[in-house]
């Protein structure tokens, strides 16, 4: 069978499925109210879900902080891990386009920093390391601050 990728604007409820079966790790109490709420990411044009065989894998996308900077973020389940380069090509060409289409400068995200996988996906997506944020996680967990410039 081959696998079959479709590319949707992302919506709130893709987020809620999405977080059901995380990635990254156990969802904490002070996480609830992001995961109750996550049409805050849902943004016209600016985010999107991949979808494998008609089954959510990942969204990803820009929130706007303001003119011209956004800050870049992506979801994913536990499956991203049986097709890993189909979706990280998506996103990586999505991103692009997200932040070329809508006069994105700046974008910027946070990457926990003892996420190997997460810090070379950034630096895969273009984005540079701009230093280390101490305790910047709900968890109080360290994070990198990366960045790219359009």
């Amino acid at each position: 069978m081959t696998n079959k990728l479709i590319i949707i604007p992302y919506i709130s409820n893709h987020g809620k499925i999405i977080m059901a079966s995380q990635l990254n790790h156990v969802i904490s109490d002070m996480e609830v109210d992001f995961i109750k709420d996550c049409s805050s990411l849902e943004e016209k044009h600016m985010a999107f879900t991949c979808m494998i065989n008609d089954k959510i894998i990942a969204s990803a996308g820009i929130k706007k902080i303001w003119n011209g900077v956004g800050e870049g973020w992506v979801l994913a389940t536990n499956n991203i891990y049986d097709f890993p380069i189909m979706i990280a090509k998506a996103i990586k060409q999505n991103f692009d386009y997200v932040a070329k289409s809508n006069n994105i400068k700046r974008v910027q995200t946070a990457v926990r920093a003892d996420y190997r996988i997460g810090i070379k996906f950034a630096e895969w997506l273009g984005l540079k390391n701009e230093g280390l944020m101490k305790h910047y996680g709900m968890d109080g967990t360290d994070h990198y601050r990366f960045a790219r410039i359009f």
